[in-house]
């Protein structure tokens, strides 16, 4: 009896390694970059928030009636500032891109896009972070593709760049303008 106990007490700790080798080998292959959420194929949230431009009112309504690259910053974000010279490469290829400026001082934002240029057509100030809220950011940057429809189509978190434009953005962007969205997984 005493050595099947012992042969029992040594196939616990086999078992549980085994179930975290599992559990580790299965979520390789998953990129944390992209995140589903509940927002995820939902409509964009409702909001009524001044322009960091000229602090008029913006709603859904503002929003571009095509396809767009939606990036959530902050001047005080050492991240958006790694992805910002890509940002201004993408606007300088013609992506439509909507920034939020998120809890951040409108003074220092304005400063921050003098500085560094502003690749944003529509940037909208979310002092207090509500609509970052209803978006469920986790912080800065994060970035969603929005469809001519007002859905959130893809969020992604973390620093856009080359690779994460080439394989989960634009697939996604180019499939909405053909009218599937099937790139957006």
């Amino acid at each position: 009896m005493n050595q099947n106990r012992q042969k029992f007490f040594w196939l616990i700790p086999l078992l549980i390694f085994i179930g975290l080798a599992v559990l580790l080998w299965t979520r390789l292959g998953v990129d944390p970059k992209i995140v589903p959420q509940a927002t995820t194929g939902k409509p964009f949230p409702t909001f009524n928030l001044p322009s960091l431009a000229d602090g008029r009112l913006q709603t859904v309504a503002d929003l571009p009636k095509q396809p767009f690259v939606l990036n959530v910053w902050g001047s005080w974000c050492p991240t958006c500032a790694v992805e910002h010279p890509y940002l201004m490469k993408m606007a300088r290829q013609g992506v439509i891109l909507v920034g939020v400026n998120y809890k951040d001082q409108p003074s220092a934002a304005l400063a921050y896009l003098e500085k560094h240029g502003n690749p944003f057509s529509i940037n909208l100030q979310d002092s207090k972070g509500d609509l970052g809220l209803d978006l469920g950011l986790t912080g800065a940057p994060e970035t969603f593709i929005v469809d001519q429809h007002q859905q959130i189509r893809l969020h992604v978190i973390g620093e856009v760049d080359d690779s994460v434009w080439q394989t989960q953005l634009k697939p996604c962007l180019d499939s909405l303008k053909v009218g599937g969205g099937a790139g957006c997984q």
